[in-house]
């Protein structure tokens, strides 16, 4: 039995997943929103922290 096999998609599949996972990231954020509301310095922390990253990196690159 293989349990890991190669996938190949079309890039219209793939477009087609990142919709639907779109989709359910509004639809969690509608339903949790009060929780995820109380977390909103979290959210803005890790923004934060991922955009000085990435700016690091894309300076120091070379």
């Amino acid at each position: 039995m293989k349990i890991f096999k190669k996938w190949t998609f079309q890039w219209w599949e793939i477009g087609f997943i990142k919709i639907c996972l779109l989709s359910l990231g509004i639809l969690l954020g509608l339903y949790f929103y009060s929780y995820l509301a109380g977390l909103l310095w979290f959210w803005w922390g890790l923004f934060a922290v991922t955009t000085i990253y990435f700016i690091i990196k894309f300076v120091t690159e070379k």
